[in-house]
């Protein structure tokens, strides 16, 4: 009977530990990548790729066997210098990027616009535990056509700006065409100007000026436009009129008894001055 237990705690222990051992050994696996698989417009400066891991990297034993289980190229299979970066306070994280330091600036060795590239990581890629990536793990991306999109913004500012510029020249225009008519409706009138612009002299362009202002005057007046400056029986707020006359021209009927008291008082007057007269003005005769 003892020999069975320990038979079956010898076996339990063995599962046990096989069971750890696998689940060291789980595979490594990218559980995501910026920028993704297929993304498009990606930009060129810096050109990098984080990737997210599964399990943590970066020690000093996975380092070792990292170093070249990575690569960043393009669909012609021309290889970048590249390098990686691991972050202690995240150790599931790394940055691949490519060595600007190595990489020219312009010509064909240079970071295109417009262009596929892809990044490798290889097989056998190891975490901190002993964990591999089971096959090459590619992530294809696209840079953006700087050259056009450039294009596109200097055509809308240009748009923009051409705008701005139209409509600030049309509304100086009409400031000065309003400020002209503002200007031509205060201007007074200036003779030697006129005479000079229809060669006629000066004496008869003031006297066709005159006969010109007699003429509106007497048209205002006839319409009763009420304008103080142009209607000559008009005086400030009340109007002028040509002779004093009684209400009656106005079509009133209506009688005060003034007139009949000013002619009992005229006779009487008239009677007394006959009395002093015939009194010889009050003088006693010798």
């Amino acid at each position: 009977m003892k020999k069975v237990c320990a038979a079956v705690s010898l076996a339990i222990v063995m599962v046990m530990l096989s069971s750890v051992f696998c689940f060291g050994a789980e595979s490594l696996k990218i559980e995501k990548t910026v920028p993704f698989n297929g993304q498009e417009k990606t930009t060129k400066d810096n050109m990098c790729v984080k990737v997210y891991f599964n399990k943590a990297v970066g020690n000093k034993a996975s380092k070792a066997v990292n170093k070249d289980k990575f690569k960043i190229t393009n669909d012609e299979g021309k290889a970048f210098p590249t390098r990686i970066y691991y972050n202690s306070k995240n150790p599931k994280f790394a940055l691949i990027t490519i060595d600007t330091n190595k990489v020219k600036v312009r010509g064909s060795n240079a970071i295109q616009d417009n262009t596929y590239y892809t990044c490798t990581l290889s097989k056998g890629f190891t975490a901190n535990d002993g964990g591999t990536l089971p096959a090459d793990q590619k992530i294809r991306f696209r840079t953006l056509n700087q050259t056009r999109d450039t294009m596109v913004y200097m055509v809308m500012m240009f748009v923009l700006f051409g705008g701005m510029i139209f409509f600030t020249m049309r509304q100086s225009q009409k400031q000065k065409i309003d400020e002209a008519v503002e200007a031509g409706k205060k201007s007074t009138f200036n003779p030697y100007k006129e005479a000079q612009k229809t060669g006629k002299s000066v004496q008869q362009v003031v006297a066709e000026h005159k006969k010109a202002l007699e003429k509106q005057k007497k048209k205002q007046a006839r319409k009763g436009t009420g304008n103080a400056k142009d209607d000559p029986f008009r005086d400030g707020d009340a109007y002028r009129v040509k002779r004093p006359r009684p209400a009656s021209e106005g079509g009133s009927t209506y009688k005060t008894g003034r007139r009949a008291i000013a002619e009992a008082e005229k006779a009487k007057k008239e009677a007394e001055k006959a009395a002093r007269k015939a009194n010889n003005y009050g003088k006693k005769k010798k």
